[in-house]
Parts: structure tokens; sequence; C-alpha cells
């Protein structure tokens, strides 16, 4: 019986293609990886340096920032610049920095006298603007505050229902996580979150 030569090359090319197929299978495999690699070293970087999404939970800062809303907060700033007055912020709650964050708005500042009195709000003994804020809101309960180095005093916009610097004290600026940046979402919402609050 007579063998074609031919029929004995077509095993082969079928394996040599298959080992081909194999081989750019294991390249774009190894490629995707190494991408997948790159693209988590770069979000965790971003989460932990530049910004980092938040989303609020609860009516302390209404009705500026609602329950819901998905904030990008911006922690790059705060690496370069201390914190002003007004500054909306995330947190860690000191009494528990490893579990629980909140948002705030910064009132007092490093070394500043901080006193609550009829209602009203004053800082080194001149009354306090605080735009932000409906025009019948008040502050209670009466309060005075000498803060010390990196401490802020930190108020949430719905004073009869913000635990706060009032309740727990100072927030050290270790415990900032970063300033509320931009509200992502819902749409309605959505902008640039340092000028929706003034």
């Amino acid at each position: 019986m007579d063998i074609n030569p031919n029929e004995l090359q077509v095993p082969e090319a079928q394996a040599s293609k298959t080992k081909e197929k194999i081989i750019y299978g294991a390249g774009c495999a190894f490629e995707l990886t190494k991408w997948l690699i790159v693209a988590v070293i770069i979000i965790t970087l971003i989460h932990f340096f530049v910004a980092t999404l938040f989303i609020v939970d609860g009516l302390s800062m209404e009705p500026n920032y609602h329950t819901g809303e998905y904030i990008i907060v911006d922690r790059f700033q705060y690496l370069f610049q201390k914190p002003v007055r007004g500054d909306v912020v995330v947190l860690k709650f000191p009494g528990d920095p490893d579990h629980k964050k909140y948002i705030k708005r910064i009132i007092g500042l490093p070394g500043e006298n901080v006193i609550i009195q009829n209602g009203e709000v004053f800082i080194n003994g001149g009354k306090l603007n605080e735009p932000y804020l409906p025009n019948d809101m008040q502050t209670m309960p009466n309060l005075n505050r000498t803060l010390g180095d990196g401490d802020y005093f930190m108020m949430g916009d719905n004073r009869p229902n913000s635990s706060d610097s009032r309740v727990w004290g100072v927030a050290n600026k270790q415990y900032l996580i970063g300033r509320a940046w931009v509200i992502l979402f819902p749409f309605n919402y959505a902008g640039i979150v340092h000028e929706l609050s003034y």
C-alpha cells in the first residue's frame, strides 16, 4: 500500500497551528494580566493620594448634601494646602477611625476659640457668617472651646441632627481624608460641591 507524503504533513501542520494558538493565547493572557495589575496599582494610588468616592449616609449635612449622593473626595489638595474654614470634608471618626467615616464642615481652625451662644457661632469673638445654613437654623448647645495645634472643629449643616465636634470633640488633621469636591450622582445634583455649598 502506497503512502502519500502529503497526508503525513496534515497532522504535523495541525499540531503546529495548535501550538501557535496556545502560544498566542498565553501571550494575550500575559499582556492582559500585566495591564490589569498596572490598572489596579494606578487605581490604588489614585484612591490613596488623589481622589476617592464617598456615599453620603444620613441627614447631618442637609439641606446641602443628601443620603445616597455619591461624592468624589479630593485627597490631593490637603497634601499641599491647609484645610480652610467652610470646607466640607470626609473624615475618619476620631472615636472609631478604622470603621466610621463622616462628612462634616470645618468651622474652627487650629488655635482658634470657638463659642456657641444663643444659637449662633463665634470665632475668636467675631460672629461667624454661615451662608450655607437656612436662615432660621440655630446651633446648640452653648459651648466654649479653644482648639489645639492641628485640631479642627467640625459641624454638620443640619445642626439639630448632627453628631459632630459638639458631641465627640475636635478632629485632628490626621483624620481628615479630603475635601468633598464633586457630587457625581444623582445627576440632578451633579456638580462642583464647593460651588453648591455657598
